[in-house]
């Protein structure tokens, strides 16, 4: 089945959409080729390098791998896909409990499990439902030793309608009917760095690019485990709704919260967490990250590009204009 404007996206039954890359990269990121696992052996390193540098820091280093929708909805895929039944992250997770100290928070399962019951993923979207936000939670606490929070597992909300990443790429765009759950917010944030405080000044509202290096600090008086967390993810956490940095933070007492796949070791060694808990979607481990990173700066350089833009950037926003 094909759609205007529908480049990347994969159509299956009863209009449920998944994103599979402009050149197939998820198809052959989830083949079992050679390439593949080269890949894998590189994040081997680095994760095993991330866990002896987060102990010398005095801090325990947590990987958790995303996986694709595809692998927990192929159920509603209309045609043949490779490497379903074993998909990258589940192939990385085991290599990574054989040849590293790393803890580990195996999401396939308790999502696969929730899906059973019901849909874990938004159909028009590449991200989780508030069920499936919730068994991610769940898993989370559990690997980390935290107890989940009553009143996030107990989240209400009202029924809405919103045009998602994945259905605002076809033509006509498409709209969706979900949940939008929530719950009683205990937790503050008290420090958010220059590069969110730009988006929130409506400035940018509907540009890409201006979320990675994105921080932002909770901290929350009347949670019950005093253990500070450095997080870093991409959009499955850092969200000023109801994702993984507002729920950590109805857990623990204080959640840094940072946009990146990048780890910033300085800023791990100044904030002195008990946890480094790295989450990153599936589809993103097609790139091997270099750690080589200062969240702060990289924000602060966007900020003023976009504050101060150049001459050339003048000329590429007069083009795009046209």
């Amino acid at each position: 089945m094909s759609q205007a404007g529908a480049r990347g996206i994969a159509v299956g039954r009863d209009g449920w959409l998944f994103w599979v890359g402009r050149s197939n990269e998820l198809v052959e990121l989830y083949a079992d080729s050679p390439a593949t696992r080269r890949l894998l052996r590189r994040w081997v390193r680095l994760v095993d390098g991330r866990v002896r540098r987060a102990e010398s820091l005095g801090a325990r280093y947590v990987h958790a791998i995303v996986p694709e929708k595809i692998a927990i909805h192929a159920d509603t895929l209309d045609r043949p896909f490779p490497g379903l039944a074993d998909p990258p992250g589940a192939r990385l997770g085991r290599r990574l409990a054989a040849e590293t100290r790393a803890d580990l928070v195996d999401l396939y399962a308790p999502l696969r499990a929730a899906r059973a019951e019901e849909p874990v993923y938004l159909r028009t979207d590449t991200h989780w439902n508030h069920r499936g936000y919730i068994a991610a939670y769940r898993a989370l606490c559990e690997a980390l030793a935290v107890a989940p929070a009553p009143h996030v597992l107990d989240a209400t909300g009202q029924p809405a309608r919103f045009v998602f990443d994945l259905g605002g790429k076809l033509k006509p765009p498409v709209d969706e009917a979900y949940f939008a759950h929530e719950f009683p917010r205990r937790a503050q944030r008290s420090e958010a760095n220059a590069l969110v405080r730009l988006r929130e000044t409506g400035r940018v509202a509907g540009r890409g690019g201006f979320f990675v290096g994105s921080r932002a600090v909770m901290r929350n008086p009347e949670a019950a485990d005093p253990r500070r967390i450095v997080l870093f993810g991409d959009s499955y956490v850092f969200d000023q709704g109801p994702r993984l940095t507002a729920m950590l933070a109805e857990s623990f007492r204080e959640v840094h919260a940072i946009w990146s796949a990048e780890i910033d070791w300085a800023y791990v060694a100044a904030v002195k967490p008990d946890l480094v808990v790295y989450e990153i979607a599936e589809r993103f481990l097609r790139r091997v990250p270099t750690d080589r990173f200062s969240v702060d700066a990289f924000a602060e350089r966007r900020v003023r590009r976009e504050l101060n833009p150049t001459v050339l950037d003048r000329l590429r926003a007069l083009l795009r204009l046209r």
